[in-house]
């Protein structure tokens, strides 16, 4: 859990509109996760998504148990890769896009989940050694 405000020191002037919720905490899995035993993360290692809101490192809360509809952001596989896509329909036909190109699913194209959220970081962090 993080606390949600940093500690409030003697005041002058107007009062703070954070007053009174010094000691709220935000829990993110309680915010992001609806469904633990269906959720995991991804991260996104390219910009591929830059287009539509979602940059290079975003962290993707991906939930398996929901049903993928028009207009929602999907990871799905494709030729072997992880990516993720907003899910439209173009001509009676779903097909999955960038906001650059489209992918028209094969036999092999596998929607592994529904993004609910996405944290993106807007200072770049090192990412880790693996």
């Amino acid at each position: 859990m993080v606390n949600g405000f940093a500690g409030v020191g003697k005041a002058a002037g107007f009062a703070s509109p954070a007053q009174g919720y010094e000691d709220t905490n935000i829990d993110l899995n309680a915010l992001l996760v609806k469904r633990p035993a269906a959720t995991f993360f991804f991260r996104l290692d390219n910009d591929d998504m830059g287009d539509l809101g979602l940059h290079d490192g975003a962290l993707l809360v991906v939930d398996r148990s929901l049903k993928p509809a028009p207009h929602d952001f999907v990871l799905i596989v494709h030729e072997g890769r992880f990516m993720c896509r907003l899910m439209i329909r173009q001509n009676g036909v779903r097909v999955f896009t960038d906001g650059k190109s489209n992918i028209v699913p094969t036999a092999d194209t596998m929607i592994i989940g529904v993004v609910t959220a996405a944290v993106q970081c807007f200072k770049r962090v090192s990412k880790p050694e693996v």
